[in-house]
């Protein structure tokens, strides 16, 4: 449960929203309506979920939670992509699936590898031209190297994003049936390279196996990588679960040089993208911003570990009639260091 009541309407979650830049959008606003008026506003849906307003509030406001609650059961304003995506969550959550017929056949490993979604996103997101299915086999790659031989898990959605839209019945449905697969595979160490499966696995799943995000491990590569790059933190990398060395670590550890935007870590700005919601033009605002920071920085690369910070910031670098050009590589964590891999043999 949210604690909202203790909100005394100071406003600095209205003064740092990313939303707030580009329209009326006011947190404070929705918990004043929610809690003396009983009323739905429509700033629940239009909110990123991105963590900064909790950073700054004084009295310590668990918004997210809060933001969860208010969406649950309802109907959300914008679904990206013609809600493709929520429907696929939604439909697999009722398939009934033999979980042992879909258990790896190498199962002896305690270590699992979760993909997450990429075949979805290569499947209806061509048009962003990136390789999502790439940061699954740059991810076994980098593994191998580690000497770490996981069971490639072959789960549903994680349910990240239908729980984030309200839809809480269908992400218990998923979390049931994945949660299950887990048990029935004896691993004891679960592995993924997304950001949202981190944080979705992490703290809505009470696992009782521990749980690890792939840039916690590469800092043991032993690679010697003479780049210079910028990074992005995932809002739920990041601010969601407080991995901010980690990805730093994993590139400076094998010789990158990080050069880091305006705002980073815990004030990264936002790609405006999250649980696709509000792709619209008013968060493509908020993705330029960004992609203006990292051109700031002087490097060629931009990394990051979430795959919707990937493709919506592909999205706009290649978009047709875009104003600007950015002249910027915008690669997943495992891809890069991947690729120096083949190419340092």
């Amino acid at each position: 449960m949210s604690n909202v009541q203790t909100c005394y309407q100071c406003g600095k979650c209205t003064s740092i929203c990313p939303m707030r830049r580009v329209s009326k959008t006011s947190p404070r606003s929705s918990i004043y309506n929610a809690n003396v008026y009983g009323l739905e506003t429509k700033d629940i849906w239009t909110c990123l979920t991105c963590g900064l307003c909790p950073i700054e509030c004084p009295q310590q406001v668990d918004f997210l939670s809060f933001i969860r609650e208010e969406r649950n059961g309802k109907q959300p304003l914008d679904v990206a992509h013609l809600g493709v995506f929520t429907e696929m969550a939604q439909l697999s959550s009722k398939l009934d699936g033999n979980i042992q017929d879909n258990l790896a056949k190498s199962a002896d490993s305690k270590f699992g590898f979760f993909p997450g979604c990429v075949d979805s996103l290569d499947l209806f997101l061509h048009d962003v031209k990136t390789n999502f299915g790439e940061i699954t086999t740059s991810s076994l790659k980098l593994l191998d190297k580690l000497g770490i031989k996981p069971q490639v898990m072959n789960m549903k959605c994680c349910g990240h994003d239908v729980l984030w839209q309200g839809k809480k019945d269908v992400f218990d449905r998923l979390k049931d049936y994945n949660k299950n697969y887990i048990k029935k595979s004896g691993i004891d160490t679960l592995v993924t390279s997304c950001a949202e499966c981190y944080r979705t696995f992490s703290k809505d799943y009470d696992l009782d196996i521990k749980v690890v995000h792939t840039s916690q491990l590469y800092e043991k590569l032993g690679m010697k990588i003479n780049k210079d790059v910028t990074y992005h933190d995932p809002c739920r990398l990041g601010r969601h679960m407080g991995v901010y060395d980690a990805p730093r670590k994993a590139l400076t550890a094998n010789g990158v040089v990080v050069k880091e935007m305006e705002h980073s870590k815990q004030n990264a700005l936002c790609c405006g993208v999250s649980n696709f919601m509000n792709c619209n033009e008013q968060t493509k605002a908020l993705r330029i911003a960004r992609m203006n920071e990292a051109e700031a920085t002087g490097a060629k690369t931009l990394i990051t570990t979430c795959s919707k910070c990937l493709a919506h910031f592909n999205c706009l670098k290649t978009e047709k009639d875009a104003t600007h050009k950015y002249d910027l590589d915008i690669v997943d964590l495992s891809v890069f260091l991947a690729r120096q891999l083949e190419a340092g043999k």
